[in-house]
């Protein structure tokens, strides 16, 4: 795990550093991010091609998560060697800032700790020196566990990086395996809701800029020496026959916000995923009986998808038909008549979707529907919001409640074909929420076949 002591130390370079050396060198490299995130995914997943996973022990307890680490390595093209595999995981925040920002739950420690994996430390070293020391020490006084095995100093030049590492390995005992000098053409651009996409700017090149950087100033072979850990033993779940139903799932540069593990708890309930574009397809694949609309950027693309009519009239009529419906965030303001006044859309939920200028939801949140159609009567399902954009109607069918402080809220549109709404969850949570929902498609696709 690449982890820091705060957010803005430079963890995503820094990992975009080492996942580069590591493909370089031979590797196999099996991305992952610490916590509720779909951007940083993206970049791992151009560095190493492989698609970005997401564990979180907020998410999921301790045991679960190891489960779906264990699984999640197997995700590699057929045929690679087990030799050459190595997992690299990006933390999130401060390593020990979890839940309430003081609990662990959440937190990359908890995550490392639950999969006893060796952590190397970033450090920003911009502007310090021996205080530096103090930092370290205090950091490493938390590591109940002894998991930090390296430290990788950020911003610091070349002429002092020597006598600043031999000062830390002097005072630490750990070894520190590199460095990067400040560079901000090696740093990804942020926006309101995150990091820029990797296809908004020239990531190649600045790919290539930071492996130049990073090759002369990183010892990957001392860091390989310190990446062993112990297997975690898999254990297979039950899963139903793949393919006993068809669901759309939308993919492209508007709706790109789903997480690799949902992927496989849809296909684990019987699933079978196809994928489309509602910017550049005409309508939704044929034979499916189900609808996923993820989140993403609508927004940025609302003059292609109003003028994609055939599309919107595809998804009006199997909605108006009551095919099973997931939708969230940009999914679900796709489905609204207007985003910004701007339309005509789907239209399937009345109004208009507006920019607010501020974050309108933060964070962490269970919830459950009312019905419990989709989230048994006792059970939860997990996800966060991230959102600048509200509706004057956000349903009434379901309950979000933020764990930070049990405030309880109504949100969702639902019923027991449909779970509509902003929240983004995260479904290895709940497994019984993607399992109705394929049950669903699947009575939804036998009285079509009654119809025919």
């Amino acid at each position: 795990m690449i982890a820091a002591d705060r957010s803005g130390s430079g963890k995503t370079t820094v990992t975009r550093a080492i996942m580069l050396s590591l493909k370089k060198a031979g590797c196999t490299v099996i991305p992952f991010k610490c916590g509720p995130d779909y951007i940083d995914p993206m970049y791992h997943e151009q560095i190493t091609g492989i698609r970005g996973h997401n564990l979180d022990t907020f998410f999921t307890d301790r045991e679960k998560t190891r489960q779906i680490f264990a699984r999640d390595c197997l995700d590699v093209p057929e045929g690679t060697p087990v030799r050459n595999r190595i997992a690299v995981v990006e933390g999130v925040m401060g390593l020990y800032d979890g839940l309430t920002g003081f609990l662990p739950e959440g937190s990359s420690y908890d995550l490392a700790e639950a999969l006893h994996m060796p952590i190397i430390l970033c450090i920003n070293a911009r502007g310090a020196a021996e205080t530096l020391l103090a930092i370290i020490s205090g950091i490493l006084s938390f590591d109940k566990s002894n998991l930090i095995r390296g430290i990788f100093l950020n911003e610091v030049s070349d002429a002092f990086f020597p006598l600043l590492a031999k000062k830390i390995e002097d005072y630490t005992g750990l070894p520190v395996i590199g460095h990067l000098p400040k560079n901000d053409d090696l740093i990804i651009e942020s926006r309101h809701l995150g990091l820029h996409l990797p296809g908004e700017g020239d990531t190649e090149k600045q790919n290539s800029l930071l492996y130049e950087a990073v090759s002369q100033r990183c010892n990957i072979y001392r860091l390989l020496n310190l990446t062993e850990m112990a297997d975690i033993d898999y254990v297979r779940p039950a899963k139903r026959i793949r393919g006993l139903v068809k669901i759309a799932v939308a993919r492209d540069e508007a709706f790109d916000f789903f997480y690799r593990e949902n992927e496989f708890v849809l296909e684990n309930s019987g699933a079978e995923l196809v994928f489309f574009s509602p910017l550049h397809d005409e309508k939704i694949p044929d034979d499916v009986s189900g609808l996923i609309l993820p989140g993403g950027y609508p927004e940025r693309y609302m003059d292609e998808l109003i003028q994609n009519t055939q599309m919107i009239a595809s998804i009006r009529a199997v909605i108006k038909d009551d095919m099973p419906v997931l939708a969230e965030c940009g999914g679900f303001m796709y489905l609204h008549q207007t985003v910004d006044g701007k339309g005509p859309l789907v239209g399937a939920l009345p109004g208009d979707c507006f920019y607010t200028g501020k974050s309108v939801r933060f964070g962490y949140l269970k919830a459950h529907d009312k019905g419990h159609f989709f989230v048994r009567d006792g059970e939860e399902i997990r996800g966060h919001e991230f959102h600048y954009y509200d509706v004057a109607d956000p349903g009434q069918n379901a309950v979000a409640t933020k764990p930070s402080s049990s405030k309880k809220r109504e949100a969702a549109f639902c019923d027991k074909a449909h779970f509509l709404s902003f929240m983004h969850f995260y479904y290895p949570s709940c497994p019984s929420f993607a399992a109705h929902f394929v049950d669903e498609a699947i009575k939804y696709g036998r009285k079509i076949q009654k119809q025919l």
